[in-house]
C-alpha cells in the first residue's frame, strides 16, 4: 500500500506518544510531555489545522480488515481533495490532520465515513492523538 500523505511533513506528536508509552518514563517527564501535547495542538488548532483521530484496534479478522481497508481508502480519496493532509498512526489508531478552508468539513465528513466503517466498535474524537483510557 503507497502512503496517504508526505512523510516528511513533521508531526510533532509522533514521538511524544512514543515516549509516554514507556512504562519506565519517569512522572516529572510524562506530565511535560503531556502538556507538550496539549500546547502543540491547541497551536494547531489556532493555525488553522483540524484533526480526527479514531482509535480502531488491530484488525483481528477478515470483516475488520475489511472495514479499516476501506476506512482507509477514504482517507486517501478525502485527503486527495483537501489539499494538505498529515495522516499518522499505528496498528491501533490513525489521526488524520487537514488545513484549509474547508478542515472542518473534510474532518466531518471522515468523521462520518468512521461512524460507518467503525459500526460502533471505533473510537472517534476530533482529536490530534488518542487519549489514555483513564
Amino acid at each position: 500500500m503507497s502512503r496517504i500523505d508526505d512523510p516528511t511533513l513533521y508531526n510533532p506528536f509522533g514521538w511524544r506518544l512514543a515516549d509516554l508509552a514507556d512504562p519506565s518514563l519517569a512522572e516529572e517527564r510524562r506530565r511535560e510531555l503531556s502538556e507538550e501535547l496539549l500546547v502543540w495542538e491547541a497551536t494547531e488548532v489556532a493555525h488553522g489545522y483540524r484533526h480526527l483521530t479514531v482509535v480502531h484496534g488491530p484488525a483481528d479478522n477478515v470483516a475488520d480488515s475489511h472495514d479499516l481497508d476501506a476506512f482507509y481508502d477514504t482517507i486517501r480519496v478525502v485527503t486527495g481533495r483537501a489539499g494538505w493532509a498529515r495522516v499518522r498512526g499505528t496498528d491501533g489508531f490513525v489521526t488524520v490532520t487537514v488545513q484549509g478552508p474547508a478542515a472542518d468539513a473534510t474532518v466531518e465528513q471522515l468523521s462520518t465515513a468512521a461512524c460507518a466503517a467503525g459500526r460502533g466498535r471505533w473510537e472517534i474524537a476530533p482529536t490530534a492523538y488518542p487519549r489514555p483510557a483513564c
